[in-house]
């Protein structure tokens, strides 16, 4: 299984969740591969592109082949496509892989500008996941019901966690449990200079001795990605 890609320049989105009941970003996602594919840029979707949990069937069957039909034409540009699997499309990665036209990995770790950077969709770091994956899925199948009646429920859900875990506190981005940023700092031990993770859907950045971990937040939620040129990261926001 290919793991490993170089790129001297990339765009990295995550969560956009297209098929959730909450999603209206399809015109925006291809808008977005559009532009990213005419500027030369390769691009990763780091997970949870597509919703299985929290599907709208009808919504999915409506915005699946758009996109995916948007990704064929980034790919005839000349951009590369990669897609990281996450925990609400895991489902979907023999359908994405027979699909063809891009490369669907666990991970990914991209060699440019003489740095090593790991994207990752970040599940597998969060302890509610880890430790009670059964609870964790039913409970995310469960709030599906609630977004189908209001969208308002996410958007709580998401001022608790920043609240539950504020920055402050930890050096970690504003929201996120502290094992995301503890999981960036241990592969940076390994020999990875920089870190992308997704899964929390909030967007920050931290140092890391000598690198920097990003989370470009959900792309459900608001336009921001991460623009990876030579090595040198950032997080961007897409207006167009």
């Amino acid at each position: 299984m290919i793991t490993r890609a170089s790129s001297e320049r990339m765009v990295v989105l995550s969560d956009m969740h297209l098929g959730n009941p909450f999603c209206t970003v399809k015109g925006r996602t291809i808008r977005f591969l559009d532009w990213a594919s005419r500027e030369g840029f390769d691009i990763c979707i780091n997970g949870d592109g597509f919703e299985v949990a929290q599907v709208s069937f009808s919504r999915l069957a409506r915005d699946i082949p758009e996109v995916l039909h948007a990704l064929k034409e980034a790919t005839g540009r000349g951009s590369r496509v990669f897609y990281v699997v996450g925990n609400h499309d895991i489902v979907f990665e023999h359908f994405l892989n027979d699909w063809g036209g891009f490369t669907v990995v666990p991970f990914l770790n991209v060699e440019s500008g003489g740095r090593r950077i790991r994207v990752e969709h970040g599940h597998l770091y969060d302890p509610f996941f880890v430790s009670s994956p059964r609870l964790y899925e039913f409970l995310t199948w469960f709030g599906g019901f609630f977004l189908m009646a209001t969208p308002r429920v996410y958007k709580a859900w998401i001022l608790f966690e920043k609240l539950r875990f504020r920055s402050g506190r930890k050096r970690s981005i504003h929201g996120e449990h502290p094992g995301f940023l503890a999981a960036a700092e241990e592969l940076t031990q390994r020999g990875i200079d920089s870190v992308v993770f997704g899964h929390t859907h909030h967007v920050g950045m931290v140092a890391l001795h000598g690198g920097v971990y990003l989370n470009p937040g959900s792309w459900m939620l608001e336009p921001t990605y991460v623009k990876l040129e030579s090595g040198e990261l950032a997080l961007t926001r897409f207006d167009g």
